[in-house]
């Protein structure tokens, strides 16, 4: 392929580092002496988008060490210096600052060699930094939450521009052998040819990115770090909801390396205000909306508890109070989150390349005000809501049949105070890798005790990725009606398999008007422990890239007649029903992704047998007026006719009657952010999103026969229609004003506001906040 007659031997190219007794000046100017010692690393090849033919462009790479930190210096040639593009935004803005958009280099380090995780850290031509961890493959391997404190400066020429780096040691993990051999990659985008080239180089279509990195030689005799990081926080703020709240806090993030392969992070009262707010969402179905996690203690080190199972879910740790529930009365006011006391975790591995990781988390209790009638009158009292909970997570992961290879044991446990019924989760989890990772299988089996019933559940996939142009995968997978994982993972049904196969061809170089191309055809059936079929589905999907970077796509899903056994889990009383038979048509395109204006439409039409047509219009805008303001715009309108939406159950003397109704669906969503970079260490970031809904439920049945879509008129007593306009929203100004030590000025915006026909009136709740938020990074 390319210049490269192998590319399976490119991982093996050697670079050197070079030990320094005097280290450079870190100003991005390469004109120490001790720059003169390095080995130049000069071999660069495309990524993209001519894939393994030589670079267009000449980049030296440099690398020195001495016992505390490493050294890279980028000389990056460029024939037409005055069109660098040099992109501010905020630290780890890949998509403003990075990716197509602007000139950068990086450089990967796999410290423990083994070919499974890494570190990425990343410069562009505006002194923007990015760091990430890496583990697995695709774009969840990638954690951009982790951050280090680490040093970059840019310098620009006649000849192009030039960048050098300094990265502590203690930042990686690492053997303690006297002599080193580490994994390495060095890139670079060149944005006036939207190239994008790498040593050893990498073929477009294997599987991860740290299986093939180069070789790095020639570290010796690093000492072990063994220092503590420690980050203070100030908090100063006001909350607004039916009052004025004013609040201050304070809390400690500790990081201590044990040793260079093991390190433990805690973190006392923590505060996450500077998280971006949960969007709003509309959720009719019978299960509880999976939100992402945000908080940077929580997404670090995520992936290595990640299962296709989800037995931890993060969000459980600190979630809306609710664990009790008065026998009488109601709930009138409760805390929107329970207060986490501490956490910790530890991560490592042991000299047989054994990793392991834990985390230990414990909440406070909470309570909330009841209020009830008594003799005539209402009256309110404390309720608790919450007891003392104590979380512990633990997984162990070993290598096997070859490098890539690995077995896991994963356990998690929650207990709460006052209640004898623990629940925990035991699992076995494997992922085997053949053929230089061509091949894939990958399974997991899991055993769920929640209070004295115990459940069982496994999944599979078998997957081969052809580097050239195909790749196809198979999975399946099976829970029994006891298998639950709720208390501290997500799941929706249990009792339940599901099956499914997916093909996809794939142009990965250029050719004629096409810059890449892909085709791909899914097809799944799911259905429950008796046999019956709850989803049968077959999805097309077809992208392209064009030479001029335009885009363009569409999509068909088939989706026939099935049973559907949702409303079970909303009502015991409920029964199975059917699923009309419906399909979708999708279509997109996306103007020249370089531009400073970016337009991608997306339009797509659905059509079921009963509901008849509906539609779903996206319009996505992409403002980049100047180098440090990006502006993106995406709104959504949703006109969607729908049909057997549960209402609910209504008994009378003669029957039990389930009701039904056809629905008719308006949706407006609007996701608004500004990112504005005063420098590259300060920033203001504004996330706002108007929603609205206008739900009319046109008309009431009654389910006549199980498992039927048979209904008839009912003169349902109620009017469930209702509306939403909320307002969300997070901005953010953010300082870095020494390296690690951030200053946040916040203010969240929620205010939900909610009509009911019934009521013929709307409801307002909000919580606004603005606070200031201090922290200092030292090291000893």
């Amino acid at each position: 392929r390319g210049s490269v007659d192998d590319y399976t031997q490119l991982k093996y190219k050697v670079a050197i580092v070079t030990r320094t007794s005097v280290p450079p000046v870190i100003d991005g100017i390469i004109d120490d002496l001790s720059w003169d010692d390095a080995i130049i690393i000069d071999e660069f090849l495309q990524f993209e988008p001519y894939n393994l033919e030589v670079a267009t462009v000449r980049t030296e790479t440099r690398v020195l060490y001495d016992d505390k930190y490493l050294y890279i210096a980028f000389n990056n040639f460029d024939p037409n210096p005055e069109s660098i593009m040099k992109r501010l935004a905020r630290r780890d803005d890949w998509e403003s600052a990075f990716g197509s958009n602007s000139d950068w280099i990086g450089l990967g380090i796999d410290s423990r060699n083994d070919d499974k995780t890494g570190y990425w850290f990343a410069v562009n031509a505006a002194e923007v930094q990015v760091d990430v961890v890496i583990a697995g493959e695709g774009h969840d391997a990638f954690d951009g939450t982790w951050n280090v404190v680490w040093e970059s400066k840019v310098s620009h020429n006649d000849k192009g521009w030039s960048a050098e780096i300094r990265i502590p040691f203690n930042v990686f993990q690492y053997s303690k052998d006297n002599i080193q051999e580490w994994g390495a990659s060095f890139q670079r985008h060149y944005y006036g040819q939207q190239e994008e080239m790498q040593w050893p180089g990498r073929a477009k279509g294997v599987r991860g990115m740290v299986p093939h990195y180069g070789i790095l030689k020639g570290l010796q005799d690093i000492p072990q770090p063994k220092n503590l990081e420690l980050s203070p926080y100030l908090l100063q703020g006001q909350t607004e909801t039916e009052d004025l709240e004013k609040s201050s806090n304070f809390g400690l993030d500790v990081r201590y390396n044990i040793n260079s392969i093991t390190n433990l992070n805690m973190t006392f009262n923590p505060d996450f205000g500077q998280v971006e707010t949960d969007p709003s969402v509309l959720n009719l179905s019978a299960f509880e909306t999976r939100l992402d996690e945000r908080r940077p203690f929580f997404v670090q080190g995520a992936n290595f508890y990640k299962s296709r199972l989800n037995l931890f879910n993060s969000r459980r740790i600190g979630q809306r109070p609710g664990f009790y529930s008065p026998e009488s009365g109601s709930i009138v006011n409760r805390p929107e989150a329970t207060t986490i006391l501490g956490a910790a975790k530890i991560m490592g591995e042991t000299a047989s390349g054994m990793r392991f990781g834990i985390i230990e988390a414990v909440t406070n209790q909470e309570y909330g005000t009841r209020e009830f009638e008594m003799e005539g009158s209402t009256k309110q009292e404390q309720f608790l809501l919450e007891p003392y909970t104590n979380y512990f997570i633990g997984r162990l992961e070993k290598p096997v049949i070859n490098e890539l290879s690995t077995i896991g044991f994963m356990t998690t446990d929650l207990r709460r105070q006052g209640e004898s019924d623990a629940a925990n989760v035991f699992s076995l989890d494997w992922r085997l890798k053949f053929m230089d990772n061509k091949w894939s299988f990958e399974g997991q089996a899991a055993n769920s005790m929640a209070g004295n019933d115990p459940g069982y559940a496994g999944r599979f996939s078998l997957s081969y990725r052809d580097p050239i142009w195909w790749e196809l995968s198979a999975w399946g997978h099976y829970s029994d009606e006891n298998f639950n994982v709720n208390d501290l993972g997500y799941q929706q049904r249990n009792n339940n398999w599901y099956t499914g196969v997916r093909g996809r061809i794939r142009r990965d170089t250029p050719k004629g008007i096409f810059l890449e191309q892909s085709l791909s055809l899914r097809t799944g059936l799911s259905g429950r422990g008796d046999g019956l079929i709850t989803r049968k589905d077959i999805d097309l999907d077809q992208s392209n890239t064009f030479m001029n970077y335009w885009g363009m796509g569409w999509s068909v899903k088939l989706n026939p007649e099935v049973y559907e056994d949702d409303d079970l889990y909303r009502d015991s009383r409920a029964v199975i029903i059917k699923d009309e038979a419906w399909e979708s048509y999708e279509f997109w395109f996306r103007t020249d992704r370089r531009k400073r204006f970016i337009l991608r439409p997306k339009v797509d039409l659905s059509h079921g047998a009963i509901r008849g047509w509906g539609s779903e219009t996206e319009l996505e805008l992409i403002l980049r007026p100047t180098d440090y303001l990006n502006i993106r715009v995406n709104t959504t309108n949703e006109n969607r006719p729908g049909s057997m939406q549960w209402v609910g159950i209504v008994e009378d003397s003669n029957n039990v009657n389930i009701i039904y109704a056809n629905t008719k669906r308006q949706r407006t969503d609007t996701n608004v952010r500004i990112n504005l970079a005063l420098s590259s260490r300060m920033t203001f970031e504004a996330f706002y999103q108007p929603f609205k809904v206008d739900m009319d439920y046109v008309d009431y049945n009654r389910l006549v026969e199980e498992k039927s879509l048979n209904v008839e008129p009912y003169n349902y007593n109620e009017d469930k229609d209702f509306k939403m306009n909320n307002q969300v929203g997070t901005f953010v100004f953010r300082w870095e004003y020494l390296p690690g030590s951030l200053m946040y000025v916040v203010y969240n915006l929620n205010d939900n506001r909610y009509y009911s026909s019934a009521d013929g009136k709307w409801y307002n709740s909000k919580v606004n906040s603005l606070f200031l938020k201090w922290n200092y990074f030292f090291r000893t």
